[in-house]
């Protein structure tokens, strides 16, 4: 792991390898790292950490994520959440602090909040 990474984010408790596929939401009270393939929702209390191999077809919501990989629903994160040169991120980034690499694409909107879901603003005309 990179020193640059929160001391949080060093340590891995649970481990999705590139061969596996998961189908079903996850609920980690830890730190997470996948390098695999999740249908469906991630939950964790901790990092979550996807590797350049991984795909998440739903939501994540945790205490921060990095993210390498490709992302298919929201990523909802009370700390910080951040985009590598390699990933994409299909859908809505909910954190306090958001952090992007050049070269990686992100198709949704941003919310700078503290990883709550923002309220409903009226359009004006």
């Amino acid at each position: 792991m990179s020193k640059k990474l929160p001391r949080r984010a060093r340590k891995i408790d649970s481990f999705i390898g590139p061969d596996s596929t998961l189908s079903g939401d996850i609920f980690s009270k830890r730190s997470l790292c996948i390098e695999g393939v999740v249908e469906g929702n991630v939950f964790a209390d901790g990092t979550v950490i996807l590797g350049k191999t991984a795909y998440i077809s739903g939501s994540i919501e945790a205490h921060s994520a990095s993210i390498s990989g490709e992302v298919k629903g929201s990523v909802i994160a009370k700390d910080y959440v951040k985009l590598t040169s390699s990933c994409t991120v299909l859908g809505d980034i909910h954190a306090a602090n958001f952090i992007t690499d050049e070269g990686s694409v992100f198709n949704g909107k941003c919310y700078m909040t503290a990883g709550h879901e923002p309220e409903e603003v009226e359009d004006e005309k």
